[in-house]
């Protein structure tokens, strides 16, 4: 059991070639065209990632190590008049991109928990405004109930937005801005090394 927990340690190895001194881990993706990364269906002026490429750039980022910066090596069977900088390009914006859209939810997911915490608040005045004016009895007890699961409810949720979701989302945004060490995009008869 222990040495599978050591080769487990290091299984991104096995995957990734990854250099240990430099810390950077090259990832090496093949395409038939540059079309094949790009989302056709999306008539913008900046071509936009597929959805699928733009997953296969996460789980990259998800499967190496944290402390692992990233190569991205795309090649293509044909590069259909596109050239490499105009890919890196086009890449370079759609991350930037992607990076706004995340603020924005990051935003809004903010707002939302504050919300949350001014309901709370209502419910808990609420709650000690309707205990006093129902001091004994059964209404007394359910409306005491009630209000205290409401203003619990509302205060985890937005403790949870707060504390994990806008970690989690800061991270991944982190991750997409600065885990990048470069990518380059080239057609098969020109690898880049």
């Amino acid at each position: 059991m222990k040495k599978d927990w050591v080769d487990l340690r290091a299984i991104e190895g096995e995957f990734f070639d990854i250099d240990e001194e430099k810390k950077i881990a090259t990832l090496r993706f093949r395409f038939d065209s540059p079309e094949d990364i790009m989302d056709v269906n999306a008539v913008t002026k900046i071509p936009v990632l597929s959805d699928e490429f733009s997953e296969w750039i996460h789980y990259a980022l998800a499967y190496t190590p944290r402390r692992v910066k990233i190569d991205i090596d795309v090649s293509f069977v044909s590069m259909n008049g596109y050239t490499e900088e105009q890919l890196a390009d086009i890449f370079q914006k759609n991350v930037r991109l992607e990076a706004k859209k995340i603020y924005r939810e990051n935003r809004g997911k903010k707002l939302l928990a504050y919300g949350l915490i001014g309901i709370g608040l209502l419910f808990f005045l609420l709650m000690l405004l309707l205990t006093h004016v129902f001091d004994t009895g059964l209404a007394g007890e359910i409306v005491g109930y009630v209000s205290d699961i409401a203003t619990t409810v509302a205060f985890w949720e937005a403790l949870t937005i707060l504390l994990v979701e806008n970690r989690e989302r800061r991270n991944e945004a982190i991750d997409v801005l600065k885990r990048f060490h470069s990518i380059s995009f080239h057609g098969e008869e020109t690898p880049s090394e």
